[in-house]
């Protein structure tokens, strides 16, 4: 097996864009592999067809097997809570990373988390992890698709901040005092730089606790 290429699943073109990118920058080789065209089909195999998304997603890991890629990231917190990747993971003897990796050890630090996620299926799923390492970890979260959509057209961060008043939704967090606002989906980490100005909470992009586990097993 080729263990210092890393296969990127994602949900749409963009996202797996971005998961190369970023693995590239940490200096790793990385091959994308988006499992849908557009940010609407993935929510929607998501929420009503998990079945079909998991059967679609075990058709890629083969395909990424068979190129001799035995170490996958997941680079989309939303497909994560509606495929048991773990499952996969045995089944297809390969090593997945997912966004859930990281959020387990964000779960032992916090008994109070604010968090973005493209669809509430996904924010749902989040909170499952984190109250599963932490029951008295809180969430107080919104599934937002129409930021993913924005984010996909390339509309400027401060602008899509502007148009959806994310600046409310960092002071409900803030006055709240959560430990941490995750970025539940990774297109968000676009925004990151543009919501800092707007709260004193630290924001974690999942992206990097992920990198470190992916070095783990390479």
């Amino acid at each position: 097996m080729n263990n210092r290429i890393v296969g990127v699943i994602a949900g749409t073109p963009v996202d797996t864009r971005m998961g190369v990118d970023f693995m590239e920058s940490k200096g790793i080789s990385a091959a994308g592999y988006p499992v849908s065209a557009t940010p609407e089909e993935q929510s929607a195999l998501q929420i009503l067809s998990p079945q079909k998304l998991t059967e679609k997603v075990r058709e890629v890991l083969r395909e990424i097997k068979g190129r001799g890629i035995d170490t996958v990231m997941v680079y989309c917190n939303s497909m994560s809570a509606a495929v048991d990747m773990e499952k996969l993971a045995l089944e297809e003897e390969m090593k997945i990373i997912t966004p859930f990796t990281a959020y387990r050890r964000i779960a032992a630090e916090c008994s109070l988390v604010g968090l973005m996620a493209a669809n509430n299926q996904s924010a749902a799923g989040i909170e499952r992890v984190l109250q599963r390492v932490n029951p008295k970890c809180d969430v107080l979260g919104i599934g937002a698709l129409p930021l993913v959509v924005e984010i996909e057209k390339g509309t400027a961060p401060n602008e899509i901040v502007e148009k959806f008043a994310l600046k409310n939704i960092m002071e409900f967090f803030t006055a709240n005092r959560v430990g941490v606002i995750i970025l539940g989906c990774t297109h968000f980490p676009y925004l990151q730089r543009e919501l800092e100005k707007l709260t004193d909470r630290r924001i974690v992009d999942p992206a990097e606790l992920m990198y470190e586990s992916i070095l783990s097993v390479l």
